[in-house]
This record gives C-alpha cells, sequence and structure tokens, in this order.
C-alpha cells in the first residue's frame, strides 16, 4: 500500500511537471535583440494584500484599476506563496532568499516584551548586500518601517524608516528620489501598511453606514487616536469599529478593499513617474504581499487583523507581478504555484549577476525543469506553537506541533494536528484528507520532506544572535496590532 502511495505521488509529479513545462515556454524566454540601458530595479511588498482582493485578479470590486493596467506589460503568477505568514519572516525571506529557519528571523513577534529578538544572521546577505558588492554604483534605497536592528536595512546606502505611500508629503519624497536617480542602477525597496490592520478607508462602504462627523474620523485616524491618548492607535480604531457596528466580516472587509485601493492610487504615481522620466521601459518593477488576511472563512469569529498563525489560502496566497523591462520576458500569466524565496534570485538572474550559493529559492526565468517541486512556509507568529506548510503541485499539507524548539521551531515528538488539501478539487479547503486513509501514505511521505528541507535550512546556518529592539520598534508593532 505504502509503495502504491509513493508511485501515485511521483505519477502526479511527472504529470505536473509536462503539463508545466509546455505552459511556461512563452513566459521564460528572453529576447536577446534588446539591451536593457539599466539595472533599475522597484521591489514594493503591499503588507497583508491577498491575491483574490485585486481586481487584477478578478475580484468583484474595483480594487486596483491602475494595476490591472499593468499587467499588459507584465508575468504575473496565479498561485504565490510568501515563506512565512506574517511580516517579520516573510519580509526577510523575500529579502534574502531563503527559508525563515535559515535566515533566523523567526521568533513570535510576543517575544519582544523582553526587547530581545533575533538577527538576521551574519553569513545571509539581503538583495541589497549582493547588488552593492557587484557594483558600487548600484544606488540602493528602502522605503519601509521595517526594524533596522533586525537587519532589515543591511546594504541599503539609503535606509528611510517611513511607509512611503502614508500620506502625499512622503509619496512626493519617494517620487523625488526616483527622479534624483533615473540615470543610475538603482534597487528601490518599498513596503506599505496601508492595506493592514487598522482598517480606515471607506471608500467601498455605503454612505448610510455612519454620519459625516463619523466618517471624518474614520478616515482622519490620527484625530480619533487624539481623542484618547491612553489608547493605541489600532485599539482606538477598533473601538470605533465596535461603536459604529462596523465591527463584522463584511465591513470589515469592505473597508481593507478600501486600503487596496488607496495603494494602488499611490502605485500609479510611481509608474506615471517613472513613465514621465522616460525609464519605464527599462525599469523592472515587482509587486507583491507578505502575506494574506482572514475574514472569517475558516472561522467566523476572526475577520480583524487576522493572520500570522496559520496557511489556509486566505492567509497564504499573496499576488506577484513583474513587469521586466520591455522587449526581454513575454508578458503574460503563470498558473503554477511559486515562492517568494524566487524573486531575489530572479531579479540576479536577469541582470547576469551571480546568486549565492546558500539561497533557497530558483530564477522564474529558469526552464521549470530545472527548479524545486515545492514550496515551504513556516514560522508563525503563535508563542507556544508552530506550523509548517509544504505544497506540491495541488496538495497542500499543514503540520501543527506544540513548544518548538528556538532555532528550527521544529518538535516532531509533540505533533497535534495535520492537514492535507487537494486546493485543485476543494479550493476553499473545507475537507482534510488527512482523515482519509488512502492519502496517508502522501502525508507520511509530505511530512518526510518537510523533516529533511527543515534540517538542511537550519545546519546551513550559524546560531542566530540576539539584538535589542528599540521602543520605537515596539510603539510600531503595537499601533498595527501585534501587540497589546
Amino acid at each position: 500500500m505504502k509503495n502504491k502511495q509513493v508511485r501515485h505521488l511521483r505519477t502526479m509529479l511527472t504529470v505536473l511537471t509536462v503539463f508545466v513545462a509546455a505552459a511556461l515556454l512563452p513566459f521564460s524566454a528572453c529576447n536577446k535583440e534588446r539591451v536593457v540601458k539599466k539595472k533599475q530595479v522597484i521591489l514594493l511588498s503591499i503588507d497583508t494584500l491577498r491575491a483574490d482582493h485585486l481586481s487584477a485578479y478578478g475580484y468583484v470590486r474595483d480594487t486596483s484599476p491602475h494595476l490591472t493596467s499593468l499587467l499588459k506589460d507584465s508575468v504575473y503568477y496565479t498561485q504565490a506563496y510568501p515563506n512565512g505568514c506574517w511580516t517579520m519572516p516573510s519580509h526577510m525571506s523575500l529579502l534574502t532568499g531563503t527559508l525563515p529557519s535559515r535566515h533566523g528571523i523567526s521568533q513570535p513577534w510576543g517575544t519582544v516584551y523582553k526587547k530581545k529578538y533575533w538577527q538576521l544572521n551574519d553569513s545571509i546577505k539581503t538583495i541589497a548586500d549582493v547588488l552593492e558588492a557587484h557594483d558600487a554604483r548600484i544606488k540602493t534605497l528602502k522605503y519601509a518601517k521595517l526594524p533596522t536592528e533586525l537587519g532589515f536595512a543591511n546594504g541599503f546606502e539609503k535606509n528611510i524608516q517611513v511607509d512611503p505611500f502614508d500620506n502625499k508629503k512622503k509619496l512626493a519624497v519617494l517620487l523625488k528620489d526616483i527622479e534624483d536617480n533615473k540615470d543610475n542602477d538603482f534597487f528601490f525597496f518599498l513596503h506599505t501598511w496601508k492595506a493592514h490592520a487598522p482598517y480606515t478607508s471607506p471608500y467601498f462602504l455605503e454612505k448610510s453606514k455612519l454620519s459625516e462627523e463619523k466618517l471624518y474620523y474614520l478616515q482622519h485616524p490620527r484625530k480619533l487616536v487624539k481623542t484618547d491618548v491612553k489608547l493605541t492607535k489600532n485599539r482606538k480604531i477598533l473601538d470605533f469599529l465596535k461603536e459604529t457596528n462596523l465591527y463584522n466580516a463584511q465591513d470589515c472587509m469592505t473597508l481593507y478593499d478600501g486600503g487596496i485601493h488607496n495603494v494602488d492610487g499611490s502605485l500609479a504615481k510611481v509608474i506615471e513617474k517613472c513613465k514621465q522620466l522616460g525609464i519605464y521601459d527599462d525599469v523592472m518593477i515587482v509587486i507583491t504581499s507578505d502575506h494574506g488576511e482572514h475574514f472569517a472563512e475558516h472561522d467566523p469569529n476572526l475577520f480583524y487583523n487576522a493572520h500570522g498563525y496559520d496557511y489556509y489560502e486566505e492567509f497564504i496566497k499573496v499576488p506577484l507581478i513583474i513587469k521586466y523591462p520591455a522587449g526581454t520576458v513575454k508578458p503574460g500569466v503563470v498558473d503554477y504555484p511559486v515562492s517568494l524565496v524566487d524573486v531575489f534570485p530572479t531579479i540576479l538572474d536577469f541582470y547576469k549577476i551571480q546568486a549565492p550559493v546558500y539561497i533557497q529559492g530558483y530564477s522564474l526565468l529558469a526552464p521549470f525543469a530545472s527548479r524545486q517541486k515545492y514550496l515551504v512556509s513556516e514560522a508563525v507568529s503563535l508563542p507556544r506553537q508552530e506550523r509548517k506548510m509544504i505544497r506540491v503541485g495541488n496538495l497542500k499539507y499543514i503540520i501543527t506541533m506544540d513548544n518548538p524548539s528556538p532555532g528550527d521551531r521544529v518538535n516532531w515528538e509533540a505533533v497535534t494536528d495535520r492537514k492535507l488539501f487537494d486546493l485543485k478539487n476543494d479550493p476553499l479547503e473545507k475537507k482534510n484528507l488527512y482523515a482519509d486513509l488512502k492519502f496517508r501514505g502522501i502525508c507520511i511521505n509530505f511530512e518526510k520532506m518537510l523533516k529533511k528541507i527543515i534540517k538542511d535550512s537550519t545546519g546551513a546556518n550559524r546560531p542566530p544572535k540576539e539584538t535589542t529592539v528599540d521602543q520605537e520598534t515596539l510603539n510600531q508593532m503595537k499601533a498595527l496590532g501585534y501587540l497589546e
């Protein structure tokens, strides 16, 4: 029986490989006739952005009209997955091309109450590090409120600790920096929290829901916070939503969609600036997110700031859109699963820069046959529990364990739950196939794969180092609801 299950799994992988390799051919080949003048990259992470809430991906609301327009020039991936389901580990994986068990930013955020947290391992370099080492003339700029002390600013010549889409003034500073560097090779890393809770954008909200006074406070949350300085921004807005009867799954989702629309408008300004400067054709624009968000799909009581602890599709499937320089990679749609650790090597591959040997992603420009056939996410934000996910083909396996060890965050002797979903036949993940004995062999093999992947991932690293987290970082995480 066991051998039969293994043969079944191998057959599935073979069929998937042949199908995807054929489907991907139009998008993997580069047109060698056009020479790209500059190495110019803008990487934008829209925090907490679910792929299925973009009109660009077929969502019912027109949340992203400008992003939809960008698709005609882009390759976009309908099944992209980050390597964690909350901000810190996921973003470090994006910037280093490694899993959380390798880069070390994997602790639950609640541990920073002691003002201590692990920092990026010295042996792991960010994409900014690698670009700067390749050519010191490449300008590297980070516009992101991600903690410097953890290693997020490593390699960046300019570290701007702001959300560039927070307001018009900050966006103007970003646009000026793009203009000032139009003749340089550059790498801009942008990160915005504007779709993240607390949700305050009423763009799609019915006007009858709020009085003019209440609507004003929702649109100007800083004014709202000033009415009670004892509460954090997140807590005050949460109380406001409850007072105005907006604290429910449908209305919170509507406000979340409005946040996406706001981000789309800011993105339009960036694209417009690139066109005005005459660099749009040559710039590579990569748009993605670190995780999704939950609006009562699997728990009716969870619909506000609900992420960081599980791997259902609403938590873990994000957009990935890459606009390559014009005339190099044919725009189109890719429907097979990809991982965000693939972004780093893809950018390096396009510009013919050698990737570090320790990275765990694969260039999306490489033939499918040369790429790994699985993807992994790990490092949930729960303090005494860990979940890890592996996806192979249409099957997704999630394992839960108690009291994980600090480094690799595993405890294979304390597994409390296992789930297997067939995403093709059960896209809403309602049926756990682990309960069906005929799938047990596949689950056993997936678990063996996970054990080996995590062991190899951690073994390539030196022990992580601890760093002090400053009060400003703690305040920011409180404002976003990660800490009380």
